[in-house]
C-alpha cells in the first residue's frame, strides 16, 4: 500500500537533509563567480540511485510519478542547504514534460532514461529572449530535419547533455531531443549563480523524426506545465534558501561579540532577524499553498496567481534575507569566507529564473483584476 502524501513527503526531506548534511555540510560551497558551475557527477548519480530526478517522471517510464508538493519540498530542503545540483532545472522541469507524452513513444523512453540513469543532465532550451512569461511560436524551426535557431539562458548543460529544444514546424509548436554534441550545436557557457547557464545556437543540426518528443497543442501544454511545475519548485527553493543563510546570520549574531555583548543581544539586530524569520514563514506559506493548488486544480486562474504569488514572495523574501545576513556579518560580509556570498548570488539566479517578481506581480494581478 502506497503511504499517505505526508509521509511520502515526510521520508523524502528527511532523506535529502540527510544526505545534504553527509555530502554538503563540511565543504564549503562550490559556486564559483568567474567559471560556469559543473554539475559533480557522483553525486548526480547518487541523486538518481535515491529516486529524486525521477520524482516527476510517470510509473510508467519507471520514475516515482510524485506530484509538485513533493517536488516543491525536496527543492526547498535544496535551498536551504544551497546544494548547486540542478535537480529542479535538470531533472524535475524535463520529467514534469513526460506527463504528456504517450506510452510507447520512443522519444519519451530516451528522455526517461536520460533523466534516471543520472549519468548526463537535461537541460531545457525553450528561452529565446529575456522577459515575460508567456510562451510564444519558438523563431527556432525544424525544417526538413534540420534545426537552426538560438536559445538563451539553458541550465545545467553541458557537453554530454540531452537538450529538450521547443521549435517551429508548420506554424506549430513541438519539442525535440537533440545531444549537445550533435553537429551544429554550438554551447557558450556563462558563470552563474547556483546553476551555470549557456547561450545555444543551432546550425543544420540534424534532428531525426523518432526524436520529436511533442508537437502542435500538447507540446505547448506540456511545456506551459513543466515550466509553472518549475516555477512552483523554484519558489520553494527560494524559500530554503532564505531559511539557510537567515540560520547562518542567526549563529553568528550569537558568536559575534561587540562591546563585550553579543551583537544578537541588540535589539535592532533582534528586530532586523525577527522581521527575516516571519518573511520566511510566510514564504513557505505561499509555496505550498500553490503546490497543492497546482497538484489539485492546474487549469485554475487561482492556481496560477497562486504560483505567481508564491514565486514573487519568495525570490523577494530570499534577496532580502541574504543581503540582511551580508550587512549583519559587517564588512566580513563581503568576503568568500563568511559563506554569504553564494546564498546572494544563488537568491539573484533563482529570484529571476522562470519569471521576476515584477513579472509575476503583473501576472497576479492580471488574474486578479479586482484587486
Amino acid at each position: 500500500m502506497t503511504p499517505p502524501a505526508d509521509d511520502i513527503t515526510g521520508l523524502l526531506v528527511d532523506s535529502a537533509n540527510g544526505f545534504i548534511a553527509e555530502h554538503y555540510g563540511s565543504r564549503p560551497p562550490r559556486l564559483a563567480i568567474a567559471e560556469p558551475q559543473r554539475v559533480d557527477r557522483d553525486l548526480w548519480r547518487q541523486m538518481a540511485e535515491l529516486g529524486w530526478l525521477g520524482l516527476l517522471v510517470p510509473e510508467h517510464h519507471g520514475g516515482a510519478g510524485l506530484t509538485a508538493v513533493e517536488a516543491a519540498a525536496l527543492a526547498e530542503a535544496l535551498g536551504r542547504g544551497l546544494v548547486p545540483e540542478p535537480v529542479v532545472a535538470a531533472a524535475l522541469l524535463p520529467g514534469a514534460l513526460l506527463a504528456h507524452c504517450s506510452d510507447g513513444c520512443a522519444a519519451a523512453e530516451r528522455l526517461a532514461a536520460a533523466i534516471l540513469g543520472g549519468e548526463r543532465t537535461v537541460a531545457l532550451a525553450w528561452q529565446e529572449g529575456p522577459g515575460g512569461l508567456d510562451i510564444p511560436l519558438p523563431a527556432t524551426t525544424l525544417t526538413a530535419g534540420r534545426l537552426r535557431g538560438d536559445k538563451c539562458f539553458v541550465p545545467a548543460v553541458e557537453d554530454d547533455s540531452l537538450l529538450v529544444v521547443s521549435a517551429s514546424a508548420g506554424g506549430d509548436t513541438l519539442l525535440a531531443l537533440v545531444d549537445a554534441d550533435a553537429p551544429g550545436v554550438t554551447l557558450t557557457p556563462q558563470a552563474g549563480g547556483l546553476t551555470a547557464l549557456a547561450a545555444v545556437s543551432f546550425a543544420d543540426t540534424p534532428v531525426a523524426a523518432e526524436s520529436v518528443l511533442l508537437r502542435g497543442d500538447s507540446a505547448h501544454l506540456a511545456l506551459a506545465r513543466a515550466l509553472e511545475t518549475g516555477r512552483v519548485a523554484g519558489a520553494a527553493q527560494l524559500a530554503g534558501l532564505a531559511s539557510g543563510v537567515l540560520a547562518k546570520t542567526i549563529a553568528y549574531v550569537n558568536e559575534r561579540v561587540q562591546f563585550e555583548r553579543p551583537i544578537g543581544s541588540f535589539q535592532s539586530v533582534q528586530h532586523r532577524c525577527v522581521d527575516q524569520r516571519t518573511a520566511v514563514l510566510l514564504a513557505n506559506a505561499s509555496w505550498r499553498h500553490a503546490a497543492r493548488a497546482w497538484a489539485s486544480d492546474p487549469d485554475s486562474p487561482a492556481t496560477l496567481a497562486a504560483i505567481s504569488a508564491a514565486k514573487a514572495r519568495c525570490g523577494d523574501t530570499a534577496l532580502t534575507a541574504a543581503r540582511t545576513a551580508v550587512q549583519l556579518h559587517g564588512a566580513m560580509g563581503f568576503t568568500e569566507e563568511t559563506g554569504i556570498g553564494p546564498y546572494l548570488r544563488g537568491a539573484m539566479q533563482l529570484a529571476g529564473w522562470l519569471g521576476t517578481a515584477t513579472a509575476h506581480r503583473r501576472r497576479f494581478l492580471a488574474l486578479n483584476p479586482e484587486r
